[in-house]
């Protein structure tokens, strides 16, 4: 009998697939977007440049104890940048505003959202 733990966090999703890219000589930069359940929403992650699997994955967790209580996840290091992806429905400016107060704004979303159609 085989059994296999199928979850994964965005991280390990990023650790595997860089390590893909890595062993397949990817051109660089890389940019990985991902959905950061711990920030709820999408980040982009950026490689500049060809580093080992062992210093991305520092890299990474280095981002991730300094920004894990901030609402804002912009990193940059020598190693990685960082960013959350800018959703097209909202203008920059709300970007971090939106981190800071997500709670009030699903709230204020819920009661008085506007007729919206989706596609």
């Amino acid at each position: 009998m085989t059994t296999r733990n199928l979850n994964q966090t965005w991280r390990d999703v990023v650790f595997n697939q860089y390590a893909a890219d890595h062993a397949v000589d990817a051109p660089f930069p890389v940019r990985y977007l991902i959905h950061a359940s711990q920030w709820q929403w999408d980040i982009i992650i950026e490689i500049p440049t060809k580093i080992d699997v062992a210093v991305l994955r520092r890299a990474v967790i280095d981002f991730c104890v300094a920004k894990r209580s901030e609402a804002d996840p912009v990193y940059e290091d020598g190693r990685i940048k960082v960013r959350p992806r800018v959703s097209p429905r909202l203008p920059p400016s709300e970007v971090i505003r939106q981190g800071n107060d997500s709670q009030e704004d699903e709230a204020a979303t819920t009661q008085d959202a506007p007729d919206i159609a989706w596609c």
